[in-house]
């Protein structure tokens, strides 16, 4: 499953079929997709790798659409993957191993990704994403057109030549008030600049300076040659004037691919390896036992949704709870906290310490989500 802004795509045996998101919640959306699936095999979800990234934010939607998925549509246990991840992943089962740049160029920004990949293990070397800077979103729009051939044809003309006749050629019209607008290939190639400087710098944050054995681009503005042109440039795969060198491998992913990429993932056809450095995390809490109250120490596993505690469910009355990651003492500040049974559960990141979550067991509340990296300590 790929959960996107626009469109959620479920990926199955039997093809991919696409569920529009608009007026829903990503999370109500990832429910009915779940609820279609049911309880028959593995599940595996692409969402955007901001949810993944230790950020307060993306980390409680993500929380809300694992709730949606594993909690209310009781599909078991979920797998969660970046969606850079799932291209990649898709292109893993195609291609098979080496070390991949993915890039995806939307209408409201860019993100990269460098995964080293041996045999079929994926391991994530870092990811990086800024918004803005891409083409005006009627250009966006126009992106779907059936003339997309002729545009990327026109384009790579022009990128090649950079004769003002080629520059001068008409990628595709804009309707306006008046006449339609032409929009050239030179108008396009000054105006993808912003996105392909952005793009670059993504690159680099993720480390994908350094020599890829492939490179994969998406994302809504994906097919424009301009994007293979900007990620080959960073990665020094294509020379100054333009001439590509050798040994390089430039695929543009289709738009199906994340939820391929997932399908591949919950089939065990590639698999992801777990973040690196995430450390021990473990909560003291108090029972009573024989009579007696006594404080036991419980480690928080990273591999199941919630932990176990002693005498089941952990019963929540301060606003602070104590913890300790890596053995350093952290206090987990709970604002607003209604006394009761809850379930304590971590989520990993990449990269990142990870995340805290603290869920009402009765349902009905908003759960408290807490970066590890954001606990003060003690």
């Amino acid at each position: 499953m790929d959960i996107g802004t626009r469109v959620l795509r479920i990926a199955s045996a039997e093809g991919v079929r696409p569920i529009p998101v608009y007026e829903r919640s990503a999370a109500e959306a990832a429910r009915v997709a779940a609820s279609a699936v049911g309880g028959q095999g593995s599940l595996c979800a692409a969402v955007p790798d901001g949810w993944l990234s230790g950020d307060k934010a993306g980390a409680e939607q993500l929380e809300k659409v694992r709730h949606a998925c594993e909690d209310v549509a009781r599909t078991g246990q979920v797998r969660w993957i970046g969606q850079l991840a799932a291209v990649c992943a898709h292109a893993v089962a195609m291609l098979g191993p080496g070390r991949y740049l993915v890039c995806d160029v939307g209408a409201s920004g860019v993100r990269a990704g460098v995964f080293s990949v041996v045999g079929t293990t994926m391991q994530v070397e870092g990811a990086r994403a800024e918004a803005g800077g891409a083409l005006p979103a009627t250009w966006y729009e126009q992106a779907a057109a059936a003339n997309r051939a002729r545009a990327c044809a026109a384009l790579q003309a022009a990128l090649t030549s950079g004769d003002a006749e080629d520059l001068d050629a008409t990628v595709y019209r804009v309707p306006g008030p008046g006449d339609d607008i032409i929009v050239t290939a030179g108008v396009v190639i000054d105006a993808f600049e912003p996105t392909g400087r952005r793009l670059r710098a993504v690159i680099s944050g993720a480390g994908g300076s350094t020599a890829a054995d492939r490179i994969v681009v998406g994302g809504g503005l994906g097919w424009l040659p301009l994007v293979a042109r900007a990620a080959a440039t960073a990665v020094g795969a294509e020379s100054a004037d333009g001439e590509s060198m050798p040994g390089q491998d430039i695929t543009v992913a289709a738009p199906d691919a994340a939820a391929r990429g997932a399908l591949s993932v919950a089939g065990g056809e590639v698999t992801l390896k777990p973040p690196v450095g995430l450390e021990e995390v473990k909560m003291s809490v108090r029972r009573i036992r024989d009579g007696l109250l006594e404080e036991v120490s419980v480690t928080l596993p990273w591999s199941e949704p919630f932990a176990s505690f002693p005498g089941g469910v952990l019963t929540v009355d301060s606003e602070e709870l104590e913890v300790t990651v890596g053995g350093q003492p952290r206090v987990a500040r709970l604002d607003g906290l209604v006394p009761g049974p809850y379930l304590v559960g971590l989520r990993p990141t990449w990269p990142g310490p990870g995340v805290l979550v603290v869920r009402p067991a009765s349902g009905g509340r908003a759960p408290h989500v807490l970066p590890l990296a954001d606990l003060a300590r003690r």
